[in-house]
Formats: structure tokens, sequence, C-alpha cells
């Protein structure tokens, strides 16, 4: 009976650590969204633009409309500067004409691609995690790892109660131990999962990231060119727009 005792004070254990270690993760992940709760938000066009993933696109219409880039039908963009201005978009302008390289010409696409995962819009991204508006990818990626780590415990928990039950039976031994113990403890595990998935936020915007975007998009100023790409990215410039037709 000792070996059917300690396969559940086993997986009794790991169903315990799993679950702590999915609460801790999780608490982690909403500590931000619980500071900024109440807080009212008047975003910054460069806010609205990262919480709509359209924080590059952005910057660069803005280099486009300060000379800073010309732009091709055959979809290259090439900068004109070698950016000496300060502050945010300097940073941008830098980080842009480091990606282009030494001929300081690239494709469009691509430049939008490398530029998403460069420092400027990376510090914008701290920003709005620490004011509770998006989730920080790390601590997502971690809940989600908890989730599913919990989801193969349930698997390891039924597949050793079966073992531990035929153990038993072949040894003439105690089966009701294994026949009850086993099934709770995968309902439990399985309870932990069905929780987390009801109440667990793993998109990128917190519930008030949410919010506060979808205002924006209400408060319908598309007319105005930096709002719309900020909002829709360059597929919301007009058809003839230079950096339309490049896109």
């Amino acid at each position: 009976m000792w070996v059917v005792s300690g396969l559940l004070v086993g997986t009794g254990a790991a169903v315990a650590a799993t679950w702590l270690n999915a609460g801790v993760w999780m608490g982690k992940l909403y500590r931000a969204e619980r500071r900024a709760k109440g807080r009212e938000f008047d975003p910054s066009l460069e806010e609205v633009a990262c919480l709509a993933r359209h924080l590059v696109e952005l910057r660069l219409l803005e280099m486009y409309d300060a000379g800073r880039i010309v732009v091709s039908r055959k979809g290259d963009v090439t900068a004109t500067t070698t950016s000496t201005s300060t502050g945010p978009a300097g940073n941008f302008e830098a980080a842009a004409v480091r990606e282009l390289g030494p001929t300081r010409t690239g494709d469009l696409q691509m430049l939008t691609k490398w530029l998403d995962d460069d420092a400027p819009p990376h510090a914008v991204r701290r920003r709005l995690v620490a004011a509770g508006l998006l989730n920080d990818r790390k601590l997502l990626d971690r809940a989600s790892l908890a989730e599913e780590s919990m989801v193969l415990v349930s698997f390891v928990v039924a597949v050793v109660g079966v073992a531990a039950f035929v153990y038993a039976l072949v040894r003439h031994e105690n089966w009701l131990l294994p026949l009850l113990a086993f099934p709770a403890l995968f309902a439990v595990a399985r309870l932990v999962i069905t929780l987390v998935d009801m109440y667990g936020n793993f998109s990128r915007h917190t519930g008030l990231g949410s919010r506060v975007l979808s205002e924006a998009r209400s408060a319908d100023r598309r007319e105005h060119a930096p709002m719309a790409v900020a909002l829709a990215g360059l597929s919301a410039l007009p058809a003839e727009h230079d950096l339309r037709i490049c896109l």
C-alpha cells in the first residue's frame, strides 16, 4: 500500500505546486491593472497607436511628413536624415536609419517589422504595461506556461491513478484508495484549469487597455491622418497617398 500512497502524495504535491505557480504568475500579471483600476486615462496619439499595434506606422508617417524619408512605388523607403534630433521621435529615427543600413534604403514592410521589435516601441509598451493598459509579454508567457503545466499534471494524475488502481488489484491491496483519491485529485486539477480559462486574460490588452482603445476608436477622429494611422495603420491613408501606394 505504501507504493499507492507514495504515488498519491507525489501527484498531490505536483498538483499543489503547479496550482501555486499558476496563482503566483496570474497575480503578477494583474498587479499593474489592479493598481490602475478606477483611474481615467487620456492616452496620447503615440499610446493609442501602441495599443492598436500601429506605433511604427505612425512614426513612419511622421517621418514622411517631415521629409525625413521618401518612398517609392516599388515598396522601398529611403531615409533622408542621419537623425540628429532627440527625444522619442529622434530615437525612432535613429533606429530606422540603423535598420536601413549603409544605403539607408529598404523594404517598407520589412522595416516596419524590424522597428516593431526595436527599443523605442518597447519603451512605449513598457510604459503602457506600467500604466495597466497592456499585459507584460513575459508574464503572459509565464502564465500560459503555468496553465499548460497544469494540463500536463492533470494528464499525469490520470495515468498514475489508473496505474495505481491496477497495481492495487494485482497485489490484492485496498483498491478503494486509488479509486477514490486519484479521481478527486484529477477533478481538482481540472477545476483549476477551468477557473484559469474562465477568469484568465491572456490577451495583449488588459481589460482597462481594451476599454481605452475602444473609446479612442469610438471618438471618430479618422479624418485626422495621424489618428487614422494610429488606429488602423497605413492602409487607412487615402489610396493616392505615397505611403499607401508604397505599402
